[in-house]
């Protein structure tokens, strides 16, 4: 009989000490599993990362390649310009061009109008119908008009505001540019 219990006793013991050993193993693979899986997320997000770039990328080059550029160095009193180039779609042009908080709107209008009687006539923008003209002093929209390109002819013996006016549709015009307009005696469709 002590040889039974001893012999039960050992089995337990080995029984015990086995699953021990089997809970730190499980333990140890529950810990690599885990630390797979973190290793395999962030494989993940380097790729997806990589992959938005790479698609990102091409399609940077390929806007850089459709939009050619404009010159806007007419604009020679603003403080910025930008252009949107939609010929490819809608054969029109959008320009805003932001003058200085210094200049009153009729001022500011008034340059970027006679600007525009060099800017219709560069070659960068055959191919437009229409251009927008959006004249901005700060956050303020104080003047915007739409010359209709087949519309516009030069003329050297008319003022270049005129000009430019006769083939415009004025859209946007503040109560100082109207007074300022109205002084200068703009010729202005609406």
């Amino acid at each position: 009989m002590k040889v039974f219990l001893s012999f039960l006793l050992i089995i337990g013991l080995l029984v015990g000490c086995s699953s021990k050993e089997t809970d730190k193993t499980v333990n140890e693979k529950e810990k690599v599993t885990e630390s797979q899986k973190n290793d395999k997320k962030e494989t993940a997000k380097e790729t997806t990362t990589t992959e938005k770039t790479k698609i990102e990328e091409p399609k940077k080059e390929e806007a850089k390649k459709e939009s050619p550029s404009i010159d806007t160095s007419v604009f020679e009193y603003a403080k910025d310009v930008e252009v949107t180039d939609s010929r490819n779609t809608t054969k029109h042009i959008n320009v805003v061009v932001f003058m200085s908080k210094e200049l009153s709107d009729g001022q500011a209008a008034s340059h970027v109008l006679n600007q525009t009687y060099d800017f219709i006539q560069q070659a960068d923008i055959k191919g437009a119908k229409t251009v927008t003209m959006g004249v901005m002093i700060g956050d303020k929209r104080v003047f915007q008009y739409t010359v209709d390109v087949a519309k516009f002819v030069p003329n050297d013996k008319e003022p270049m505001v005129d000009v430019v006016l006769a083939a415009s549709k004025v859209e946007i015009l503040t109560p100082a540019v109207e007074e300022f307009a109205t002084a200068f005696q703009w010729k202005m469709s609406k």
